[in-house]
Formats: structure tokens, sequence, C-alpha cells
């Protein structure tokens, strides 16, 4: 902890700023509870309980986060899909997040692009609009022309943000720890590596490059697609600050009003964008992951083009595997199998299993009697993740995004077509894996896989035992114990160590300044520093004692 304090001094200012802002919308407890001082801010805390007295916990949350800029816009987003954390107040708070950011300034542009290409402007466009058509709190986009004539959009990202970023995601970090630390109820949803998660997605999600490998990815599978279309990629001029890509000229579906197409276009649109996301989803195990109507374009044949690829989720074989035999499950309400898959999900410690098993069974009785095309993916998904959150489970993170995405295609879906039945029509897709899974192909290659394994591992055995003889022979074998409350344990007694080391410095100034003071000759306000800084030791020690009775 002491590490992490020292790293987190670097970034003072910004920390005193985080806190303040909490503060001012009356989150003053909370800072209070991790043990972060907010003198001086007391102001802040008086203005809030006369503005925000009666608003609640999520939404001054929300309102701080959108304060605080970027960095924690993109942490407030990420958490909104932490079903399997948060209730519905939080959830529907933390969606509501928006960033307030000024476009690049227009003479900067020009300059950004000569910048991040390495060659003159006029080598590469012929126009672009200084006026951007999208714009986020990492990067915007404007509408160009290439010189060849190909009308393009190039997204920019926006200058200086790294280093914002940067300091944003240290402190976060150490918040993570002091939470973690201060607040046991905590540490079930690993606060941590949640921050580390959140970390590693930011960085993609700021990496042009990402994207375009993302869509390229894309570009490739759905090549020759009846009715999708992906953005074709200018490579040659794009990189991790810019991404040129095809501009679509197509009908945003965010701003068509439902009721200006036909009953039969908007259910034949329903159901080819809830085919494409669960082709992705149960066969690619590669998807979109914020397909809402402000991604999606639609052209006069019904066609669609998916844009803006930052968050894209990926799904191993297995994951796929179990999603589907979730699926199944559901379909012949099969408890066993639905317990079985959400006991494998599980992070921390094992569940009870006859406890979990009564909770599976009451949520399938619940089903009993509504039919397959009835159920809703947001109710089975709440479902699941109440289950979870009653038991103290959370979701890996794969799961986590999966869900919300599901979440977000049944609403789109739902406000085109209010009869879609979006479990109804993943049978197909399912019953399509089912079997290819009972193919004599798929299953050779599975036997094939297995018996490499197995062999390898044989192959190996020999060397394995060797060098764990070794290890035993020169004492070096290690065995790693987990004990449950072990880091509690070590942090009270880290605490008690720093006040025994204040203690004992405090009475070694003592001794020293009393040596001083009842020396005839010599400076006499050397001794008088020393008792100075023993009453203050005295004092810290005094209130570290007192502060800990009272947490």
């Amino acid at each position: 902890m002491m590490i992490t304090t020292l790293l987190a001094m670097r970034d003072f200012s910004r920390m005193r700023e985080i806190m303040t802002i909490l503060s001012k919308h009356g989150l003053g407890e909370f800072v209070q509870r991790i043990k972060l001082s907010h003198k001086g801010v007391r102001g802040a805390d008086d203005e809030a309980a006369s503005n925000q007295r009666y608003m609640s916990t999520p939404r001054r949350f929300r309102l701080a986060f959108e304060e605080l800029g970027p960095t924690f816009v993109k942490l407030g987003q990420v958490l909104s899909t932490r079903v399997d954390i948060f209730d519905a107040e939080w959830i529907e708070e933390f969606e509501q997040l928006q960033s307030d950011v000024a476009p690049i300034a227009t003479a900067d542009i020009r300059v950004l692009i000569e910048t991040h290409l390495g060659r003159p402007y006029h080598e590469v466009f012929k126009h672009i609009d200084p006026h951007p058509i999208g714009s986020a709190s990492i990067a915007q986009v404007h509408r160009a022309q290439l010189v060849d004539g190909d009308i393009v959009a190039v997204k920019i990202k926006r200058p200086d943000i790294e280093p914002t970023i940067q300091a944003d995601l240290r402190i976060l970090n150490h918040l993570a720890h002091l939470i973690e630390s201060e607040i046991p109820e905590s540490r079930r949803y690993q606060p941590v590596q949640m921050v580390q998660y959140f970390a590693r997605s930011l960085a993609k999600e700021t990496d042009l490059s990402v994207e375009l490998r993302y869509m390229q990815r894309f570009e490739a599978t759905f090549a020759g697609h009846p009715f999708v279309h992906i953005p074709k990629i200018y490579a040659e001029y794009s990189n991790r600050y810019l991404l040129v890509q095809e501009y679509i000229g197509d009908k945003l579906l965010k701003n068509v009003p439902s009721e200006s197409l036909a009953a039969d276009t908007r259910r034949m649109l329903a159901n080819r964008i809830t085919d494409t996301l669960f082709t992705m989803i149960l066969q690619q195990g590669f998807f979109h992951a914020d397909p809402h109507p402000g991604n999606i374009f639609i052209n006069e044949e019904g066609g669609i083009t998916l844009i803006d690829f930052g968050l894209v989720g990926h799904l191993s074989s297995t994951r796929r595997r179990e999603i589907i035999d979730l699926i199944n499950a559901l379909t012949h309400r099969d408890q066993f199998t639905m317990q079985y898959v959400l006991s494998n999900w599980a992070q921390g410690e094992l569940p009870d299993e006859n406890l979990l098993g009564a909770d599976v069974l009451e949520m399938l009785l619940n089903y009993e009697h509504t039919p397959m095309r009835d159920l809703r993916i947001s109710q089975v998904i709440n479902d699941i993740t109440q289950i979870m959150r009653q038991h103290g489970l959370t979701l890996p993170g794969d799961l986590v995004m999966l869900f919300k995405t599901l979440i977000t295609l049944e609403g789109v879906v739902k406000k085109l077509d209010g009869s879609a039945e979006m479990l109804e029509q993943a049978k197909p897709i399912v019953a399509e894996v089912f079997k290819a899974r009972a193919s004599p192909e798929h299953i050779l290659r599975k036997s094939k896989m297995h018996a490499q394994t197995l062999l390898q591992s044989l192959d190996e055995l020999p060397q394995n035992l060797f060098r764990l003889s070794r290890r035993i022979q020169k004492g070096q074998f290690v065995v790693n114990l987990d004990f449950k409350r072990t880091e509690q344990f070590i942090h009270q007694i880290d605490k008690a160590t720093n006040r025994l080391t204040m203690g004992i410095v405090t009475a070694a100034l003592i001794i020293g300044s009393s040596i001083v003071m009842s020396i005839d000759t010599g400076p006499k306000f050397i001794g008088f520093l020393g008792y100075l800084l023993a009453f203050t030791n005295s004092l810290w020690i005094i209130w570290s004692i007192w502060r800990s009775g009272k947490h």
C-alpha cells in the first residue's frame, strides 16, 4: 500500500481535484471511508448537502464522473456493463454518461493529419470538412475526399489526451487498492482487477490501429454477404492516430422514425440485425459489442452497415459451447445443465451448489408456462445476474460484454419490431452449431487435438518428474497456501509496525532533545525543534489509534 501511495504522489494535484469533485457531489463520506483526507473541500460538502440532498448516490457518482472527464466517463460506461454487480438504478445512471468535450479546433485538424501521416496534407486529401460528423471523448470523425475522388470518413484521435488518461489510470489503480483495503465487502468484486481490465480496454480504444485490425477482420468475414456491409478501410492512410474508412451515405438507424418504415421492412431489419449479431456471437466468437442505433446504417434494399468497431468482444470456443448449452437448457428447462454452466462462470470462491441449484430451479419454474418465443433476453440475463449477486459471484469480462451487447441488441430489435422473438430466432443457429458439433469432421478434429495433447503430456512426463525430483532434493519444492483474510491480517500488522516505529522515533527525539537542552554549549533551538517533532509524532499516533478504533 505504501508503494501505491508513493506512486500516486506524482499525480497529487489531479488526485486532489478528484477528491474535491467527489466531495462537491456529496460523496465526501466515500472519500473518508477509503481514508483519503479531503480537508479544504468542506464547503463543497455543504454545497452538495443543500443542492443534492434528495439526489440518489448513483446519480451523484454519474454527475461526478461527467465532471471528472473522459477517463471517468469511459469508466462509468464500462461499469454500466456490470449487471452482475450493480442493480438497475446504478446501470441506468451509468448508461446516461456523456462526454462534454469541445471539438478539435479547425486550424489544428490539418496539422494533426500531416503530423500523423508524415506527409503533406494535399498529397492524400483533396478536401476535408472542418465540421465533425461525429464526436466523442477519444476521437472525432470528419467527412473528406481523397485525391483519387473517393469520399471517406476520417477518424482523428484527440491530441494530448494520453497524459491525462495515464494519470487517471494510475489514480484509479490507487483508489481500487484503497477500496479493497478499507471496504471489505468490495473485495469479492475485485476492484483492482476491474480497473486493470478497464485500463486494457481503454488502451485498445485509444489506439485506432486496433480498430483498423478489427474492421479488416470483419470486412473479410462478411465479404460478399447479401445484406451485411462493413466499410472499406484505407490502411495506407491509417495508424494509431488516424483511421480512414469508406464514407457511408445511407440512413443512420437512430435518425429513422420507426413509424416511417413499413411493418414488413421493420420486421426484416429486426431479423437481419439479430441474425448478424447471433452469427457473430455463436459461430464466429468475434462480435460488435456496441450495436446501438447510432452504429447501424440501413439502405433502401434493407441492407445494414455496421460502424464504430472500437468495442469488440471475443468468445473462446469453450465459452460459445457454454452459451449454446445455456440456451438449450432454457429451451428444455434443464436445471442441471444451467447450474453447471453458471458454476463454471463464477469467479472467486466456489458457490454453494445446493443453494445455487435451488435458485436456478426457482428461476426455471418461473418460466415453466412461458413459451420460448415470449422470453425476453433482458429478463433471462437479469435473473441470471441476480442469482450471481445473491451468491456473491461475479462474471468473467467476456460474458459481461456479451450480456451488455445482448441487452443493447434487444432494445434495438424491439423498437423496430415489438413482436420479435430473439431467443426463438437463435434456435436455427443453435441447431446448426449442434449439427456441426456432431459431424464426423468435427469429432475427428477434436479427437486429433485431444490425442495430440495427451501424447505431448506423456512425452513431457519423464522430464517433469525429473524436474520435480530435483526441486525436492534441492529443497526448492514450494507449496502455495491461500488462507482467508491474510491480507487484512497483514494490513493490521503493517499499521501496528508503523505506529511502533513512530513511537520509537518519538522516544528517541525526546531523549536526544533532552540531552541537547541539558548541555550548556551548542544551539538550543535544535533541542526545541526535536521536542516539537516529538509532540507532532505523538499527536499523529494518538489520532491514528483513535481513528482505527472508530473504523
